[in-house]
């Protein structure tokens, strides 16, 4: 992790303030709510393409911050997972894997499990404040706890590879592009 530079607190502003304009479309436009939290945890990860943690952390929890007031706890998702999701997925994909010099397949099982083990408690969490406040899960038309779980999982798995995917292309795009490094 690195000092913060002046292009790097414009991108941290930039990364916040686009992250709020993406949960603003999720609180108004109800059929693509989850496609906007995806949006802003990747606008929060700018940042993190820069290999900078403090900002990318600063763009979280100013765009959380203003999407609670915002939405109130209709902003859970994105605050518990989406938001956070892409700074542990950062640490864990990029940052642990480049720093501990133990075997490959060790880390992997390392962070598969820290990413299982982050899944179902935020799930878990996120299940247990909609159910107590506004949702009802039978609106989405699965009567069984375990098969929501189990497809619940399912993405979130199609979501860490085509997250951790997007990171990369992105990345790379803004090195060259705003940074002008090969």
């Amino acid at each position: 992790m690195k000092k913060l530079s002046g292009k790097d607190v414009a991108l941290s502003g930039v990364s916040a303030a686009l992250a709020i304009i993406f949960v603003f479309c999720a609180i108004y436009v109800y059929f693509a709510t989850l496609s906007f939290y995806v949006l802003a945890a990747i606008s929060v990860s700018l940042p993190l393409m820069r290999k900078n943690f403090i900002a990318a952390t600063l763009s979280y929890f100013v765009s959380g911050l203003v999407a609670f007031f915002v939405g109130n706890i209709q902003m859970m998702p994105y605050i518990l997972f989406f938001g956070l999701y892409s700074l542990v997925s950062w640490l864990l994909d990029f940052y642990f894997y480049e720093k501990i010099n133990i075997n490959k397949w060790i880390k992997i099982a390392i962070n598969v499990v820290i990413k299982i083990g982050f899944f179902a408690l935020i799930f878990w969490g996120i299940y247990v404040l909609m159910n107590l406040t506004v949702a009802d899960f039978s609106n989405l038309m699965i009567t069984n706890f375990w098969i929501l779980v189990l497809i619940a999982f399912f993405v979130f798995v199609l979501y860490d590879i085509i997250y951790r995917e997007i990171f990369k292309l992105l990345s790379k795009l803004i090195t060259r592009r705003i940074y002008h490094e090969q």
